[in-house]
């Protein structure tokens, strides 16, 4: 009776937060060539909330907790609770339970079978096996929970030879979906391809929800930011399938396919104004942008004056819609650490939610997953002491032992009709 009346508790706040956001909603849906656009104002249906993030426990960074992290990628929790930290320095996964306790250690470096080196992200995959992603050379490493070599994901290449990288994966039941880069010649020239592609467990394709190519060089080479910061980190899989992904460095505009590729519909902020970069945050973006792209000898990069409008995404098990802008992350309120714009399952603008804890969104990487949300302290720091290697910007960072901090993580908000 308790868990029915939990249900129906629920059930009662959606729909009556379903009712007023399409009573106070005052944006607009048009149709082009067939596609709904769902075009938002700048004022949310629902207003502004504040969400206090309750610390549950916090582990490495201190002098008297063994815990070592070196630069976390991602997180997952399984059905039990626990949580799976992939740590792509250490070429590791580490696995703690609800409260914090290290249960065991899983992967480590190498080439063969459950192993992987520089992990960029993870996902469950098929069977209930961890998938690693491998950025370079990309590959998906497949790993059960325990930490026994998983069953062999073929990752497509391309006819024409070439290489290939993987940025970032996720899983829903049987389906892989797979964002990277591939590097081939056809006709005489140098093209990349960057995809946002689904895959069945054995490698073939399903579906493409993007893909673009233009043609490159190796040396001598000039990347152009707004160019260069595309889909592949900023994407999400709902629940039911659909995928969402920011195809544009300037816009506010986020398209999502439903989970056969083809278009759902687009949903836009016309209004959103991008955020101009300080001095010392352009310095920032160069300098990292250089020691990224330090493998293509004599390149140059050219960083843009404005931040990128979408920062990051993802969807929560409500079907609701979560989206960090680049003003929410760079120019938080006072006493807010950062803050994300929720569309409802149709893609109205319910809602903006105010984080507010005591950490850093330009330093501190943020994370979720399942009712949990987390703070990696210091992570921007870590990542350009990694990536520098021995040059002269890395020897002038000074990254601290990173901290992993769990908070609660269960906001109430519309779920749409």
């Amino acid at each position: 009776m308790k868990n029915f009346s939990r249900i129906g508790v629920l059930a009662l706040l959606v729909l009556t937060f379903a009712t007023a956001a399409s009573a106070d909603w005052e944006g607009e849906n048009t149709t082009v060539d067939g596609v709904t656009t769902v075009i938002n104002p700048e004022t949310p249906a629902l207003g502004v909330i504040k969400q206090d993030m309750r610390e549950l426990w916090r582990r490495g960074g201190e002098e008297d907790d063994e815990i070592f992290f070196g630069t976390i990628s991602k997180f997952l929790h399984d059905d039990e609770g626990n949580i799976y930290l992939l740590d792509g320095q250490l070429s590791e996964i580490q696995v703690f339970d609800p409260s914090g306790e290290l249960l065991r250690t899983i992967g480590r470096q190498g080439e063969g079978p459950g192993e992987f080196q520089n992990g960029a992200d993870m996902f469950w995959g098929p069977d209930g096996q961890i998938g690693v992603v491998q950025a370079w050379p990309g590959k998906i490493v497949m790993i059960t929970p325990d930490g026994d070599p998983g069953s062999t994901f073929a990752l497509p290449y391309r006819d024409g030879g070439g290489w290939q990288s993987v940025t970032r994966g996720a899983g829903l039941d049987e389906t892989l979906i797979l964002a990277g880069t591939a590097w081939t010649r056809e006709d005489g020239k140098q093209l990349q391809f960057t995809y946002l592609k689904a895959y069945d467990a054995t490698g073939n394709e399903l579906a493409t929800y993007e893909e673009t190519s233009r043609e490159t060089q190796f040396g001598d080479y000039e990347f152009i930011e707004e160019e260069y910061v595309d889909f592949q980190r900023r994407w999400a899989v709902a629940p039911d399938g659909r995928v969402a992904a920011a195809l544009s460095f300037d816009d506010y505009r986020i398209t999502v396919w439903n989970a056969d590729g083809s278009i759902d519909r687009i949903i836009e902020r016309p209004d959103y104004r991008t955020v101009k970069r300080t001095d010392a945050e352009t310095e920032r973006f160069q300098t990292m942008y250089d020691a990224f792209t330090r493998w293509n000898r004599g390149s140059t990069f050219r960083v843009s004056d404005h931040h990128q409008a979408v920062e990051n995404m993802f969807f929560r098990e409500d079907g609701t819609l979560w989206v960090q802008s680049g003003a929410e992350r760079w120019r938080s309120d006072d006493g807010v650490f950062t803050s994300f714009d929720v569309y409802d399952t149709v893609g109205r603008y319910l809602q903006r939610v105010d984080l507010v804890a005591d950490a850093d969104a330009v330093e501190d990487g943020l994370f979720f997953a399942g009712n949990r949300a987390y703070v990696v302290t210091d992570l921007y720091n870590a990542i350009m002491a990694r990536v520098g290697g021995d040059s002269e910007e890395a020897e002038d960072i000074a990254a601290e032992p990173v901290t992993v901090i769990s908070f609660e993580f269960a906001p109430v908000v519309a779920a749409g009709p």
